[in-house]
C-alpha cells in the first residue's frame, strides 16, 4: 500500500567533526542551538541536553489463541524532541521575552518552526510544550525547556495523494473471509442449510433489482450456483464461500452497469437500484439464519456461516458506496453510521480478516473523503405545480426529484420536497 512520504532521516550535518560542528575553533564565532518560528528569526539559546525518540506503531494481538501473541509493524512513530537548555546573561530578560513571543507563536505541518542543533542540524518542527524555570540563586539565566514533534505531512496532503486504487479492494477482502471460513470445522447439513437460506436472501435482493432481463438472468444464474453446488451434494466450505462473493458481486455489477445508460429514466433507475441495494446488503447486520442447531458443531457452522455473510455484504456495501456516485450529504451520513454497525456485529478475532476489514475501512473513507457531495436541500410546496415547472424553479433535475422524493403525480406536486 503506497503513501506520500516525507524523508524521515536526520537532516544534513553540519560536520562530522563534533568540535568543528559546533566551531569550537578561537577563529570561528561557537554555534548555538537556537529555535525560530514561523517567518520569524533564530533564537540563540545555550545548549544543555537533548532526547531524540521515535521507533514504530506495534499493534500487538494477543487473543484468541493461547499462549502466543502476534506483533504487527503499522507505521512509524512520531519523532520528537526533548531539548533543554539556558537563556543567559546580563540581558537573559529581553532574550527570554522574545523567546515566548516566538513560542507563542502556532506552528504545523504546513507553518512548521526550525528547530537547529550543531550536531543534530536544523529540523521543521510543531511545538507542543515549553517550559521556562528561574532558580533564586541562579540570578542572570533561566533554564527552558522545549518539546517538538518533528513536522509531517499535513491531512488534506494525504487525502489527496492516496488513492483508495493504492488499497485492497472489496470484493479481495471477500474472498480472504471465503478462504478463513474454509478453514473452520463445519457441520455439513447445518452448512448446506445455511447456505439454501442465503441463497433465498440473495434471489430476494436481486427481484428488487430494475434491470434488463438479461442482465438480471445473469444474477440469477450466479445465485442459484449456490443451488447447484447444494443440490450436487457439495460440501465444501470454500466452493460454496466463494459462490457466495460470485452472486453478491454479480449483483453489484449489474446495479452499477445500468449507469451506462444516459437516458434519464434510466438515470433514475440506476439511483433507485443502488440505494436499494446498498440497504439491502447493510441490513445483514441483525441477520439470524432460521437453521436448527442441537450439537455445538452445528451452532458453531451457523454462527460462521453468518459472520461470513455479514462479511461479505460489509464488502458488497463498501464497493457500491465507493462508486455511489450522486449522493447527498445526508445520505452519506446515514449510510455511514449503517457501515459502521454491519462492521461491529461482525467477529474479526482472525487477524487475517481483522486487518483486511480495517483497510477497506480506510480505502473508503479516503475515497468518499475525496468525493464532493450535494448538500440536501427541502422545501414545501404549498400550492400543487407541474414537475418540471418545479424543477425549473428549484433547479433540480426532474429525475434527482423522482429519486429523492415519493412523487405519486408527475404532474402536480406539493408538500414537503427534498431537493439538491
Amino acid at each position: 500500500m503506497s503513501e506520500p512520504r516525507f524523508n524521515i532521516s536526520l537532516p544534513g550535518l553540519y560536520d562530522e567533526n563534533w568540535r568543528k560542528a559546533y566551531r569550537s575553533e578561537k577563529e570561528d564565532s561557537p554555534r548555538l542551538s537556537s529555535y525560530q518560528a514561523p517567518d520569524g528569526l533564530p533564537l540563540p539559546f545555550i545548549y544543555k541536553s537533548l532526547e531524540f525518540s521515535g521507533g514504530q506503531s506495534i499493534d500487538t494481538a494477543e487473543y484468541p489463541f493461547f499462549g502466543l501473541w502476534s506483533n504487527e509493524t503499522l507505521n512509524q512513530k512520531t519523532q520528537s524532541i526533548i531539548v533543554r537548555g539556558y537563556l543567559r546573561g546580563e540581558s537573559y530578560l529581553k532574550q527570554r521575552a522574545a523567546f515566548l513571543d516566538a513560542l507563542a507563536v502556532p506552528t504545523s505541518d504546513e507553518l512548521p518552526g526550525f528547530f537547529d542543533h550543531p550536531l543534530w542540524g536544523r529540523f521543521k518542527v510543531v511545538l507542543e510544550n515549553y517550559n521556562i524555570q528561574e532558580i533564586a540563586n541562579e540570578n542572570g539565566q533561566c533554564d527552558i525547556s522545549l518539546t517538538l514533534k518533528r513536522a509531517g505531512v499535513s491531512l488534506e496532503k494525504r487525502a489527496s495523494v492516496l488513492s483508495p486504487v493504492d488499497f485492497i479492494k472489496p470484493e479481495e477482502v471477500a474472498f480472504i473471509a471465503a478462504e478463513e471460513f474454509s478453514k473452520i470445522k463445519k457441520d455439513s447439513s447445518s452448512l448446506l442449510q445455511a447456505f439454501g437460506q442465503i441463497k433465498s436472501i440473495l434471489l430476494s435482493g436481486a427481484g428488487k433489482i430494475h434491470a434488463a432481463q438479461t442482465t438480471l438472468n445473469a444474477v440469477t444464474n450466479e445465485i442459484t450456483g449456490i443451488s447447484n453446488l447444494i443440490s450436487q451434494g457439495i460440501q465444501s466450505p470454500l466452493l460454496l464461500a466463494k459462490s457466495l462473493v460470485n452472486a453478491s458481486f454479480s449483483m453489484i455489477k449489474a446495479v452499477t452497469s445500468i449507469d451506462d445508460s444516459i437516458e434519464s429514466v434510466k438515470k433514475y433507475f440506476a439511483r433507485d437500484n443502488k440505494k436499494i441495494s446498498v440497504l439491502n446488503f447493510l441490513s445483514a447486520s441483525s441477520l439470524t439464519l432460521p437453521v436448527d442447531t442441537i450439537t455445538v458443531i452445528q451452532s458453531e457452522t451457523k454462527k460462521e456461516t453468518e459472520n461470513l455473510y455479514r462479511t461479505v455484504s460489509l464488502c458488497a456495501a463498501a464497493d457500491l458506496l465507493m462508486n455511489m456516485g450522486n449522493i447527498t450529504l445526508n445520505e452519506l451520513n446515514g449510510y455511514w453510521v449503517l457501515y459502521s454497525r454491519l462492521e461491529n456485529s461482525i467477529n474479526l478475532e482472525n487477524p487475517d480478516i481483522y486487518s483486511a476489514v480495517i483497510e477497506l475501512r480506510s480505502a473508503l473513507s479516503i475515497k468518499l473523503k475525496q468525493t464532493v457531495f450535494n448538500n440536501e436541500l427541502s422545501k414545501n410546496i404549498n400550492k400543487p405545480v407541474p414537475l418540471l415547472y418545479l424543477s425549473h424553479y428549484l433547479g433540480c433535475d426532474d429525475y434527482k426529484l423522482r429519486a429523492m422524493n415519493y412523487i405519486n403525480d408527475s404532474f402536480l406536486v406539493s408538500g414537503r420536497i427534498s431537493y439538491v
